[in-house]
């Protein structure tokens, strides 16, 4: 026998049915949206930037980061392996040209130096004394080499007159043998005579050159520890402040290690670095724009270092204003090479929408609808980018990252 339904099943049963109902209806709505949003995509303009396409010009860049540091910095290193004695001046003081920063202990030094001073002036009194002497033998024998050309000419007296008497019989052949014999043996003597002279001359040229050249050895390295001792007292070459000094009196120093630094702080340059894959569009004399808080100032590429490290290239850059009152030292900069300059060009705000130059896809506004255009992108910079054909003046573009929409023809502006 059958029972009847009680009326909580009946009720709880089409409280199911009902869910069911909901949950389908639910389904083919969210599939109507998903399938209406496929055929007609959105993007909310508060997702969005603009800007309007204009006539103007353009300088093509490429971008380097730089860092604002003194035009000139002295770096005073010590000259020779010592000791901190005094320290005249701590970092951040301002310092004129001339003054001393610290002094180092020169003791061994000054001995050395004292050394090379004796030793120079028993070389120069060496050099006298040689000098003095050859000068001496030299002259004896001039006059030995004197007497003996008298001595020619009383043999020469005595041939001629022997002559005369044999050619009148008055004589033997042998006496005018004899006399002519000791003409010729005394023209030997004065001949070996002069190229002992000559020899001697010659000897003392040479032995003078080899002085000279260890008294000018001698010279240079008394210059040298001169110009050391000078620079041990570690004077500042111009006007400008301390920006680091190694101030632990008797503290041991090292030849060549740094023990100061002096800075120009009203004067500045930027060192800028770069990828490699620029080297060919760095030139010394390229113009510049730096941009320092906002303001571009103006300059040029002045050095370029000759080696690249890590895949980067290092450069310099000289400011036409040097002096302006936004550059501190350290600060970050970007630093725009210019490349090229346009005028009377198409130009809109640079942005995210820019995937280099060439061609490629952009969105312009029409109305209530982004519509994707084919563009040619030309030069660009940090601030703007041409657009070579496809976009007129006044017209909207968007310049957000669009990549995501990018296969879209357009766009509902909501």
């Amino acid at each position: 026998m059958d029972k009847d339904l009680s009326s909580d099943y009946i009720r709880k049963r089409k409280i199911k049915k009902i869910i069911r109902y909901l949950i389908v209806f639910a389904f083919f709505i969210i599939l109507f949206l998903s399938f209406r949003a496929i055929i007609n995509p959105s993007i909310k303009r508060s997702r969005i930037r603009t800007a309007f396409a204009e006539i103007g010009s353009i300088e093509g860049s490429i971008t380097a980061s730089g860092i604002v540091v003194p035009e000139f910095e002295q770096v005073i290193t010590s000259p020779f392996t010592s000791t901190i004695d005094s320290v005249f001046h701590k970092a951040g003081d301002k310092i004129e040209f001339g003054e001393p920063i610290l002094k180092l202990n020169n003791e061994f030094t000054m001995i050395a130096y004292n050394k090379l001073q004796d030793e120079y002036e028993m070389k120069i009194n060496k050099k006298n004394q040689l000098k003095l002497n050859l000068e001496r033998l030299l002259i004896d024998l001039r006059s030995e080499y004197e007497i003996m050309g008298l001595r020619i000419e009383s043999l020469e007296a005595k041939v001629k007159a022997q002559e005369h008497i044999y050619e009148f019989g008055g004589g033997a052949k042998v006496n005018l043998d004899q006399a002519i014999l000791h003409l010729k043996i005394a023209k030997l003597e004065q001949q070996q005579m002069g190229l002992k002279i000559e020899n001697h001359e010659k000897s003392l040229q040479a032995d003078l050159k080899e002085l000279d050249l260890s008294i000018k050895i001698h010279e240079n390295n008394i210059f040298e520890l001169e110009k050391r001792l000078e620079l041990a007292k570690a004077k500042s070459v111009r006007n400008g402040v301390i920006t680091w000094v190694k101030d632990n009196i008797g503290e041991n120093v090292n030849q060549g290690e740094i023990i100061a630094r002096i800075a120009d702080l009203d004067k500045f340059k930027i060192e800028s670095k770069i990828s490699d894959i620029h080297a060919a569009k760095l030139i010394v004399g390229n113009p510049i724009k730096a941009r320092v808080n906002d303001i571009d100032l103006s300059g040029k590429i002045s050095s370029i270092e000759p080696t690249i490290i890590n895949g980067i290239i290092t450069f310099f850059v000289e400011l036409e204003d040097k002096t302006n009152e936004m550059l501190r030292s350290n600060l970050r900069v970007d630093v725009f090479v210019i490349t090229s300059s346009k005028d009377n060009v198409v130009r809109v705000k640079n942005g995210p929408f820019i995937n280099g130059s060439g061609k490629q896809d952009i969105f312009v506004i029409q109305g209530n609808k982004a519509i994707r255009r084919t563009v040619n992108i030309g030069a660009t910079n940090f601030d703007y980018a041409e657009i070579e054909n496809g976009v007129k003046e006044g017209e909207e573009v968007i310049i957000s990252d669009m990549e995501d929409y990018i296969h879209y023809k357009e766009l509902k502006i909501k």
